[in-house]
């Protein structure tokens, strides 16, 4: 039993190596792994370059990177956005600050399976409903974030900002399981890939804020609601000219090596 689990455990620590290397023949040693009888190792390239020249692989990625980007800037921003913008004070705000959540969690679930309908039921092929989805989520969220720049209604403002940030769920609901749809037995690779490349809006757009809202004024907010909108268009293009829902060629092939420990 325990053989086996660390038998297992040495092969996922060294997924893409042939032969083992010294060092890990000797740390493969230290759990007595080589004298069990043998292994068939069967180990698949991941095709990196593939990956990287891709255009669906990118779109899929610039549509997760605008995505987080109004997220992020919401998610950091939006307690002091109702303190300066709809005169809530912070210990009050707990609830308005976390509806917007709610809602997107709401979404999420109810888009996912609205998409799987669609697809199975309705026989709608699968570039369509991903195209869909992310665009409407991208267009929703860029439409009531430009209403959420005119109004001068604090109620209207939590209504719009809220429903904007609910309707990303939709958005995720068309690109991020597209990596499955693109390469499934890769598609924790490309979801890396893009989280990595997604995340970088959690560090940059606190900065952005920080350096364009100084005072508070309504015009400095306005600036950043219609850069996010920017951003959420480019995300929705870019995803609308260059998604695929196909499973791509790179993909198609296992790219086996077959190894062998004794």
């Amino acid at each position: 039993m325990y053989q086996s689990m660390y038998s297992r455990l040495c092969f996922d620590f060294f997924p893409f190596e042939s032969t083992p290397l010294p060092y890990q023949q000797l740390w493969c040693r230290c759990f007595g792994l080589f004298r069990v009888k043998k292994y068939d190792l069967c180990i698949y390239i991941v095709p990196w370059a593939e990956m990287i020249k891709s255009k669906p692989v990118w779109a899929v990625m610039v549509a997760h990177f605008c995505q987080n980007w109004g997220f992020y800037t919401m998610l950091t921003n939006l307690p002091r956005m109702l303190k300066e913008l709809a005169n809530y004070e912070l210990q009050k705000a707990g609830f308005v600050g976390g509806l917007p959540y709610l809602m997107m969690g709401c979404t999420l679930v109810w888009g996912g399976q609205l998409a799987d309908y669609l697809r199975k039921e309705r026989n709608i092929d699968t570039l369509t409903v991903r195209r869909r989805f992310c665009v409407a989520g991208f267009a929703g969220q860029a439409l009531f974030l430009a209403l959420a720049s005119v109004t001068s209604s604090p109620p209207f403002l939590v209504a719009y900002l809220s429903i904007s940030i609910g309707l990303g769920g939709i958005c995720w609901a068309g690109f991020s399981v597209n990596h499955l749809d693109l390469a499934p037995q890769f598609a924790g690779h490309l979801m890396g890939m893009s989280n990595t490349l997604a995340t970088l809006p959690g560090m940059v757009c606190p900065l952005i804020v920080g350096y364009i809202v100084t005072t508070g004024t309504v015009a400095e907010w306005n600036i950043i609601f219609y850069s996010t909108t920017v951003v959420y268009a480019i995300g929705g293009a870019i995803f609308w000219k260059f998604a695929s829902g196909e499973l791509q060629p790179w993909a198609g092939e296992q790219n086996p090596f077959i190894g062998e420990l004794h």
